[in-house]
């Protein structure tokens, strides 16, 4: 009991996420490319890049500003006793440094972007207090978290944050959804280039080539794992993804309220190595176990057979599953 309550705790504040298609998310639709001033100056089957147009954001801060003096302006700065109040004093100096810093930023070209290469499996974005650092990573290294402002949890206002994997700095992600978990599905289902394209008119002038290439890589297994089916176009193409990709994989859907096994979580664990009677591995099979306070765990064999088990005084059931960690 203490257990769960514990981890359900932990989960509260766990703000890491999985690299996962998480839910359904906004469709990426053409209108968003044709608007005038768009966030998506390129979308397409190799790239997607979004536009995070922080030079209008100096402008409208400037004006904020100038309003700000002028208030004061208006406002007067001598009192009914003859003397100079001193709050304003304070307050124009201050107001001046603000005007001058946005006229600087409005002078930089602060378009700075983020750049989904799907084709090349990276993802590049800013970094820094004032954003002026750019890196390049491959995608699946990043660390991602959400990040909650407000409440006493935090999560009036959660944004989604990747981290560089080996440098210091981030930023927020940015896209259609503002929900966290929805465009972080989109960043993962965009960048799994074995899955067809995410759905919505922006990129249906890309899915036949796109459908082309994995064919002719012979529909490679998905990157990412999936809650949600990714369907091809057309029933055609599904049915032609599907001869391959069911002579590989079979379905497999963990249980909602069930985790993966986490080294850093479960270090109570001890390492096992899975053998067959003949001594061969039991190489990259799930390993599901069910725990009596209800809990859910499953763990992943390497290509040797090498895991982790529960501690023996903890008592489960196991079982074997030679399954794919993901549904189509």
């Amino acid at each position: 009991m203490f257990k769960r309550l514990r981890a359900q705790i932990k989960g509260i504040f766990d703000a890491k996420l999985p690299f996962e298609i998480l839910e359904e998310f906004s469709l990426f639709e053409q209108k968003y490319l044709e608007e005038k001033g768009t966030l998506f100056p390129t979308v397409n089957n190799n790239k997607v890049v979004y536009d995070l147009k922080i030079k209008n954001n100096a402008k409208i801060a400037l004006i904020m500003a100038i309003v700000f003096f002028v208030c004061m302006i208006t406002l007067g700065f001598v009192t009914d006793e003859g003397f100079i109040h001193p709050v304003p004093l304070v307050l124009i100096p201050l107001t001046f440094l603000i005007i001058l810093y946005y006229i600087h930023e409005i002078y930089i070209n602060r378009h700075e972007v983020i750049i989904l290469d799907r084709e090349n499996g990276l993802i590049t974005f800013p970094v820094g207090l004032r954003q002026n650092k750019v890196y390049t990573s491959p995608f699946n290294k990043i660390k991602i978290h959400w990040y909650g402002t407000g409440g006493a949890t935090g999560n009036l206002d959660m944004k989604l944050v990747a981290n560089h994997p080996d440098k210091k700095g981030g930023t927020f992600l940015e896209g259609l959804d503002r929900n966290y978990r929805k465009l972080w599905s989109f960043y993962v289902w965009y960048m799994d280039k074995n899955r067809p394209l995410p759905p919505g008119s922006a990129f249906d002038p890309y899915r036949e080539a796109d459908y082309e290439r994995r064919k002719a890589e012979g529909f490679p297994k998905p990157l990412y794992r999936s809650h949600i089916p990714t369907h091809e176009a057309t029933p055609e193409q599904q049915a032609e993804r599907d001869r391959h990709w069911k002579d590989q994989l079979e379905e497999f859907t963990r249980e909602p309220e069930s985790v993966m096994y986490d080294p850093e979580i479960h270090k109570n664990w001890t390492e096992i190595r899975y053998v067959k009677q003949n001594k061969e591995p039991f190489a990259n099979i799930f390993w599901r176990y069910e725990f009596e306070n209800g809990d859910i765990i499953y763990m992943k064999t390497d290509g040797n057979g090498s895991g982790h088990e529960p501690p023996e005084t903890e008592k489960y059931t196991t079982r074997m599953m030679d399954l794919f960690e993901s549904i189509f």
